[in-house]
């Protein structure tokens, strides 16, 4: 299968002002600091874009700026899940006809899919509307509350969805990445979201990954996957390391408020998150940026 998103994906922040308003200028630099740093891929409006805090229209409006500065250099996929259909495939048509490279959906998380065929049909439509765009799955259990088998619903979709390309798989069952990855001979392309197992998962298959550490700590990363390939796995081990003692450190402070404060130890501040989000306080800014620095892991 020919994998169209590969190597390290941010899950990008989205920009707010101060004021909570959604901050469309500083798209641009969240784009040039990825360039810089040698990425080629952008997953928007994710869990750590807040896309649940996000109306349908801004949604579309962070669509449109992401395709417009990332010219040549950044292929864009985007998120369109919601917990209505309709929405989602509104979102879909409109990621469609903006240019974005791939598109995702998760599973609706208020009234849930109980089984793998209610999941299917939920994501047919949302698939069809992107066509001929890649269709990825994007199954987080842990913020939707759908934790079905996700090599069935390979095998259940597979047919139903021609553009199906497989999966954004941020879930910690190793076992269940693993029969993803090998089914049909690695048919389908399983972008691991697990940044604290980026080695397992490369250990498994894995040759694309998409989280929220990526944005301000690639290097660290591409270390791990460089040392991983050459077959020096004491090396990948030791970043591997580094990288749970960079989350370790953000999920004392609550993962996403702290990581989204991270982008600005880098010089990319992208604004406060928004309720019911907690943003930190200002001495638990300064005892992260202490805690970040002396890890020595920001690109």
């Amino acid at each position: 299968m020919r994998r169209l998103l590969t190597g390290l994906i941010p899950a990008c922040h989205t920009p707010f002002t101060a004021d909570g308003e959604l901050d469309l200028a500083t798209v641009e630099r969240q784009a040039s600091y990825f360039r810089s740093a040698g990425l080629r891929a952008v997953f928007v409006a994710g869990t750590t874009g807040e896309c649940a805090s996000l109306t349908v229209e801004e949604r579309k409006a962070l669509c449109d700026r992401w395709v417009d500065v990332a010219g040549d250099s950044l292929k864009i996929a985007v998120n369109v899940g919601h917990n209505c259909q309709a929405d989602a495939v509104a979102l879909a048509a409109h990621a469609r006809h903006a240019g974005v490279a791939a598109v995702a959906a998760m599973a609706p998380s208020y009234y849930k899919p109980a089984t793998v065929e209610d999941l299917v049909e939920f994501c047919i439509p949302i698939a069809a509307e992107v066509e001929p765009l890649p269709f990825y799955y994007y199954h987080i259990p842990s913020m939707t509350g759908v934790d079905l088998p996700m090599a069935d619903f390979l095998r259940a979709a597979r047919f139903r969805m021609p553009n199906l390309c497989g999966l954004k798989f941020s879930h910690d069952d190793l076992v269940e990445l693993q029969a993803c990855v090998a089914l049909d001979r690695g048919a389908f392309d399983v972008l691991f979201g697990c940044d604290e197992a980026l080695l397992a998962g490369l250990c498994l298959g894995v040759r694309g990954a998409i989280g929220s550490t990526y944005n301000f700590a690639s290097g660290l990363y591409e270390r791990l996957m460089k040392a991983f390939e050459a077959g020096e796995l004491a090396a990948a081990r030791a970043s591997q390391l580094k990288a749970a003692e960079l989350i370790c450190a953000l999920r004392q402070h609550t993962f996403l408020p702290a990581s989204k404060a991270a982008m600005a130890l880098v010089g990319v501040p992208c604004g406060p998150v928004r309720p019911p989000l907690r943003n930190l306080s200002g001495d638990e800014l300064a005892a992260l940026g202490d805690q970040v620095r002396a890890l020595e892991v920001l690109v």
